[in-house]
């Protein structure tokens, strides 16, 4: 009798032989990775290696030279980013993007009317929408600016704003989120913060992070893929890569 299959847990994002190219240099070169339902996958790698491409590639910021993107079983390459947005997949970028001139809670409650369904719904009496406020007063708490609610955006401290988009990404209902360099020039305090935040925000989500603190990435990540000079150099548990020698001597230095 043949043993039973290994049950394979499903995937939600999947690239299969993806590139990138700018006129003649190739920056992502056949590129193929599953990502798994509800884990939380770290992508590092040297500057250079092609991350935030891969990122811009995923999200429909970017067009795809060559190959195919899956999310959650959908062919979604080359859609419109605001497509692939409805389809369930939301990002944080490198630089902080938020709407400055809008207070805490009306960054956060744009984000939740999508969420729940409004949309384009001009008419509906926002004070009335008892749903959205209750959404939006939870994610504020989860994020920690419930006192600094009527504050604009634009006078938070950098930590704050951090923690506003992570928010704001949370909050649009999407169950696969991107989140690239979510705690670059933060102090270890901020950092700290920012990845107990981003724990309880993403579970039973699916999570997938660039990230140049390794402190940040094992302590986050269930598998870690190491990308250099566009091209996967392994995937893996934490503790197999932090191990493997070609992953050492190409960026995280010998003696790691």
């Amino acid at each position: 009798m043949n043993p039973p299959a290994a049950i394979h847990p499903p995937t939600a994002i999947q690239l299969t032989d993806v590139r990138k190219s700018f006129g003649r240099t190739e920056i992502i070169r056949g590129v193929s990775l599953e990502i798994r339902k509800g884990e939380r996958h770290a992508i590092i790698g040297p500057n250079g290696g092609g991350k935030s491409t891969l990122f811009n590639l995923i999200s429909g910021k970017f067009p795809v030279s060559h190959g195919t993107i899956k999310l959650n079983g959908e062919d979604v390459t080359n859609a419109r980013p605001f497509e692939i947005n409805r389809r369930g997949l939301s990002r944080s970028f490198q630089v902080t993007n938020i709407f400055p001139r809008l207070n805490v809670y009306e960054n956060v409650r744009c984000s939740v009317l999508w969420s729940l369904g409004y949309k384009y719904s001009f008419w509906n009496d926002l004070n009335r929408l008892g749903d959205v406020k209750e959404r939006t007063e939870e994610v504020l708490e989860q994020i920690g600016l419930t006192a600094r609610r009527h504050i604009p955006a634009a006078v938070l401290s950098y930590a704050e704003q951090r923690a506003l988009e992570i928010g704001i990404t949370i909050a649009g209902g999407a169950d696969v989120i991107l989140f690239d360099e979510p705690t670059a020039g933060m102090s270890r305090g901020e950092t700290e913060h920012a990845v107990n935040l981003i724990r309880t925000l993403s579970k039973d989500k699916t999570l997938v992070i660039v990230e140049h603190d390794m402190g940040v990435v094992f302590d986050l990540a269930d598998r870690i893929s190491v990308l250099v000079y566009g091209e996967i150099l392994t995937t893996g548990a934490p503790e197999e890569v932090r191990a493997n020698k070609a992953v050492q001597e190409a960026y995280l230095g010998v003696d790691a």
